[in-house]
């Protein structure tokens, strides 16, 4: 333990003279009733050094005019490494544990103009350079008819390291948990084969698409598209064939749209795709840019080359009479099996039941 010296506050009356080897004893009432007070103010201020010498925490006394520590227990120094004629007669913000934090803190010129005051978390740099987070709680006092301050300081750097470490867990989890929900809605509303979005989701989506275009008034044009050949190719090379096709016409499609376009995998190997603010011509050019891009495919099953692939397709148009999703949805595929029954690798739109 430091050898501390005695606190100024510490009051040591020296009482009756003193004979060696002799107890002075008063005998009249008022000396002796002096004399007990004095003895139990000198026990009182024994104790309370006791106390100061050995808290568990660390203890800072301050001149409440100045500022200048005037006493400091050897926790304190311990806690930040300092000998105590380096804390000794400096004012706090002085101190070289303090400084980062009296920058943050207005010099804690607080502590000297109010009776309470409490930081949660307060860095202080020790003297080899580790920051330790500190409680720090003030409290004005007085004695000998002098204001001091008394600063209370416990040591808490161990519960923000878990505190931080908890929080950085808590972050990560979240984090995972985001990529997990992001993962399952993308696994939920996407077709493996074709990374288009799938039946659900046109189901969910298209009724807005088609309120939106209703209410700014701009067309809205449905297509159901059919891959030709993905019978034949799934029958005479079998499914992972027919998989790496869809596969294919799914990257094709998805090249040719708009941001706002929408394309899905509505059943087996029929196509819808949702265009909105696309009149039944425009619907058309780029339904024509997709079946070329098909055609000039080069598609191999081992050394085999395999010709380009065709579509047929249907385009359906939301009128001003109030289509329903589902009527929308239904003229485009009625348009498509026209187009099948014709011989394929044509274009039919519903309301005008021609071939394109």
């Amino acid at each position: 333990m430091l050898d501390n010296p005695k606190s100024h506050l510490v009051t040591e009356n020296e009482g009756p003279a003193m004979m060696p080897g002799r107890t002075a004893v008063h005998l009249d009432r008022p000396a002796a009733e002096r004399q007990r007070r004095a003895r139990a103010l000198k026990n009182s201020e024994i104790r309370y050094r006791r106390l100061f010498e050995t808290a568990p925490y660390g203890i800072l006394v301050l001149d409440g005019e100045t500022g200048v520590v005037v006493d400091v227990n050897p926790c304190m120094c311990q806690l930040v490494g300092y000998e105590q004629g380096e804390i000794l007669q400096h004012p706090l913000w002085a101190v070289a544990a303090f400084k980062n934090a009296a920058d943050t803190k207005n010099q804690f010129r607080d502590l000297l103009n109010r009776s309470h005051i409490r930081y949660d978390d307060l860095p202080l740099e020790t003297k080899d350079g580790q920051i330790k987070h500190v409680e720090l709680v003030s409290t004005l006092f007085l004695a000998e008819n002098k204001q001091f301050v008394q600063c209370t300081v416990h040591d808490i750097t161990d519960r923000i390291r878990r505190e931080q470490e908890n929080g950085a867990r808590a972050r990560q989890a979240d984090l995972d948990a985001a990529r997990d929900a992001h993962r399952t809605t993308q696994q939920t509303i996407h077709d493996d084969a074709t990374g288009l979005v799938n039946r659900w989701y046109l189901e969910e989506t298209l009724p807005r698409e088609l309120h939106r275009s209703g209410r700014a008034k701009v067309p809205l044009t449905v297509t159901a598209l059919d891959l030709d050949r993905l019978e034949q190719v799934t029958e005479q090379f079998g499914a992972d064939a027919g998989d790496a096709l869809l596969s294919e016409a799914g990257r094709v499609i998805r090249e040719h749209l708009r941001k706002s376009d929408m394309a899905c995998r509505y059943d087996g190997q029929e196509f819808i795709l949702v265009l909105p603010n696309s009149s039944s011509k425009a619907t058309l050019e780029r339904l024509q840019q997709i079946q070329v891009a098909l055609k000039e495919l080069e598609l191999y099953h081992g050394d085999q080359l395999l010709n380009g692939l065709s579509v047929s397709a249907g385009i359906a148009t939301a009128g001003p009479d109030g289509t329903t999703t589902q009527e929308l949805v239904t003229s485009a595929r009625e348009a498509l099996h026209q187009a099948k029954r014709s011989g394929g690798d044509r274009v039919v739109h519903h309301q005008s039941e021609e071939k394109k």
